[in-house]
């Protein structure tokens, strides 16, 4: 059974599709801060639910990895949350950013269709020809059950004239690539049915997720700047490691691993 927060139907969501959706917990939301947000204080006083959704049609605090705001035009784009249990292999979290970008990809370029390939940017980010797409944000609460809260703003229907001027470079949309609007409906079944079919399998049967990402690896072969913790690395990327992780290569010429960064800066 869907559980429902509002009784009257919200636009482009008909009651028929929502009341055969694939999990047993979806909130859909007119507005809220952040659908992550609203996942996380349910996960830390211990409300939550495998696989529990929420989505919501605007965001006033949305962000994205460091706090980064996402700029949204309500109706326009998927913007949910979604919670999963994690197990006792931590070795193997740090590999959920990787696996969303594979599901969410997957199903974006199924959309685009042959001819379009799209960039995945270290460690979070969709793009398609230097051009963000899409963002994902995970977070992690250990107490009282470790979930991981897999937060994912992917741009649909936005046209180029809703965005802020200072994005419009930088950011694109289905919508803009294509020419026409897509159901946000039939995307995130799909997205949602990727995480049902894969999760958690495909975080220890990693190599299928590194066949997607890394031939699409955005940073690769580019002087990066990283912060990671309270230290800066410089060096150039040299791909995916077999985690996950950046590999830069410094100017000695050592390659190290970056399981998680603060900041990349491009030079």
């Amino acid at each position: 059974m869907v559980e429902r927060i509002h009784s009257e139907i919200v636009r482009g969501w008909p009651e028929a599709d929502l009341s055969r959706f694939p999990v047993d917990r979806f909130r859909h939301l007119e507005e809220t801060g952040s659908t992550n947000d609203d996942l996380l204080a349910r996960a830390r006083s211990g409300g939550v639910s495998p696989y529990d959704l929420v989505a919501a049609e605007f965001q006033t605090r949305g962000r994205g990895r460091r706090g980064d705001r996402w700029e949204a035009t309500p109706g326009r784009n998927l913007l949910f949350s979604l919670a999963l249990p994690l197990g006792g292999e931590r070795h193997l979290w740090p590999r959920l950013p990787h696996l969303t970008a594979w599901i969410v990809g997957s199903a974006v370029e199924s959309i685009l269709g042959p001819g379009y390939r799209l960039q995945a940017k270290w460690p979070n980010d969709l793009l398609h020809e230097g051009r963000k797409l899409a963002g994902i944000l995970v977070e992690i609460v250990l107490a009282p059950e470790p979930y991981a809260i897999v937060g994912i703003g992917l741009n649909v229907n936005l046209r180029e004239e809703e965005l802020p001027p200072d994005l419009q470079p930088i950011a694109t949309s289905l919508y803009e690539l294509i020419g026409c609007e897509s159901s946000r409906w039939f995307l995130l079944g799909q997205i949602v049915q990727g995480f049902l079919r894969h999760y958690p399998e495909k975080t220890a049967d990693f190599g299928t997720v590194l066949e997607w990402i890394r031939p699409r690896d955005f940073l690769a072969g580019q002087r990066l700047s990283v912060r990671s913790g309270r230290d800066w690395f410089a060096g150039y990327a040299r791909g995916i490691g077999d985690d996950g992780e950046l590999l830069l290569e410094t100017g000695a010429g050592d390659l190290i691993t970056i399981v998680s960064a603060e900041e990349i800066r491009r030079e």
